[in-house]
C-alpha cells in the first residue's frame, strides 16, 4: 500500500513510553493499523544508523517502524530519503511506504525474507542476483543532476574535523589523523578529474561513470533473500552517484564490519564476474574497463565510511565501536593503494 501520510507532531521516545509510542505512530501512519489496540513488537537487528522495530498484530500486515538516530541529519537528507523511498515504493521496487513521523518512518515489512550475512553476498548465485537487482535499481529513476559524491564527502570531512571529543575518544580520534585523510580526499578527487575522467572513453568506462540513483549502502544486512530473489532495504544514503561507486561500496562490504579486506575483498575475477552480471551481455573489454573504474572508487569509499563513522561516534547512542570502524576503513586506503591503475 502506498500512502504518503506525514504525522509531524508524533515521535518515538526511547524510554519507558517506547512501545506505546511505536504503536501510536503505526496507528496514525499506516491505514490498516488505525484501530489496532495491541501489537507484538520486536527489535530488528542490524541497524547502526537507526533503530528498527517490527510490529505485528492479528490480521494486519506487519510494519517496520524506523526510528532515526539522533543528529543523523548531519549525513542524511531525510526529506530526500523519504522522497526516494516513496518513489521506489510506488514503482514496486522498495517495500510499501506508509509515511513518516517526526523522527522516523513506517514502512512495509518483507515477510519471508531474511538479511544476508557478509560471507553470503559473495556466493556465486547470490552475487549474480544482487548485481542484476542493482542494475534494475540504477535504471528505474531518471537522474538529471550531477553526482554529489565528492561534495558530500567533503562536507562530512569538514564536519568530522570540527568535532571535539573528550577523554579516550579524543585520543582515538586524533590517531585517525583526519587532516591526513582530508589530504587523501583532495588527492583522489584530483586523480578522478584529471586522470580518470579524461581516460574513460570506452563504453565500459562510460557506463561505470554514468550517474544513477545509487543505493550507496549495499552491505549484507541491506540485502534480503527468500530463497528465490533478493530485495534491497534502507535507502537513506541513496543519492545520485556513479554506478561504479555503488559496486565499489558493495565489494567492500564483502568484508563486513570486521573490514578484513586482505582476507575478504573479492578477487579481480569475482569483481569482473559481478560487473558482467550487472552489465548483461557485454564485451570482455567493456567489463574490464568498467571494473577498472570500480577499483578506483574503492578508495573514496573507504574515506566515505571512515568519515561517516567519526560523525556517528560523536552523535550516535547505538552501542557500536564507530571509532574502531573508522580506523579499519581508513586503513583500507593502504590495503588498496595499488588496486586502481589511475
Amino acid at each position: 500500500m502506498y500512502d504518503a501520510a506525514h504525522v509531524e507532531p508524533l515521535e518515538v521516545r526511547l524510554g519507558p513510553t517506547r512501545d506505546r509510542d511505536l504503536l501510536a505512530v503505526a496507528r496514525a501512519v499506516a491505514t490498516p493499523w488505525a484501530d489496532v489496540e495491541k501489537a507484538t513488537i520486536r527489535v530488528v537487528s542490524g541497524g547502526i544508523t537507526n533503530l528498527l522495530f517490527a510490529l505485528s498484530a492479528d490480521r494486519r500486515p506487519t510494519v517496520l517502524v524506523r526510528v532515526y538516530g539522533p543528529a543523523t541529519s548531519a549525513v542524511i537528507d531525510r526529506d530526500a530519503e523519504n522522497t526516494l523511498f516513496a518513489e521506489l515504493s510506488r514503482v514496486g521496487f522498495a517495500p510499501p511506504y506508509h509515511g513518516r513521523f517526526r523522527n522516523g518512518r513506517v514502512e512495509g515489512f518483507l515477510d519471508g525474507f531474511r538479511a544476508l550475512e557478509p560471507h553470503e553476498i559473495g556466493l556465486p548465485d547470490l552475487r549474480r542476483l544482487i548485481a542484476r537487482r542493482l542494475r534494475e535499481m540504477h535504471g528505474l529513476l531518471p537522474v538529471a543532476v550531477p553526482s554529489r559524491l565528492w561534495s558530500s564527502l567533503a562536507s562530512w570531512m569538514d564536519q568530522a574535523r570540527g568535532l571535539s571529543f573528550r577523554g579516550e575518544a579524543a585520543r582515538r580520534c586524533a590517531a585517525l589523523d583526519l587532516d591526513r585523510q582530508h589530504g587523501h580526499l583532495h588527492a583522489l578527487e584530483r586523480r578522478f578529474r584529471e586522470r580518470l575522467v579524461p581516460a574513460a572513453s570506452s563504453a565500459g568506462a562510460e557506463a561505470a561513470l554514468q550517474v544513477v540513483m545509487a543505493h550507496n549502502d549495499l552491505l549484507a544486512g541491506n540485502v534480503l533473500y527468500d530463497g528465490r530473489e533478493v530485495r534491497f532495504i534502507d535507502y537513506e544514503y541513496g543519492a545520485p552517484s556513479y554506478a561504479a561507486f555503488d559496486l565499489a561500496n558493495h565489494f567492500c562490504e564483502y568484508a563486513g564490519f570486521d573490514s578484513d579486506f586482505e582476507a575478504h575483498f573479492p578477487s579481480r575475477a569475482v569483481r569482473e564476474e559481478v560487473v558482467g552480471a550487472y552489465l548483461g551481455p557485454a564485451r570482455a573489454a567493456d567489463v574490464a574497463d568498467f571494473t577498472d573504474v570500480v577499483d578506483f572508487f574503492v578508495l573514496p569509499d573507504h574515506l566515505w565510511w571512515g568519515t561517516w563513522a567519526v560523525l556517528q561516534a560523536f552523535h550516535s547512542p547505538i552501542d557500536f565501536d564507530f571509532l574502531g570502524y573508522a580506523q579499519l576503513r581508513f586503513a583500507g586506503l593502504s590495503v588498496h593503494a595499488g588496486l586502481s591503475r589511475w
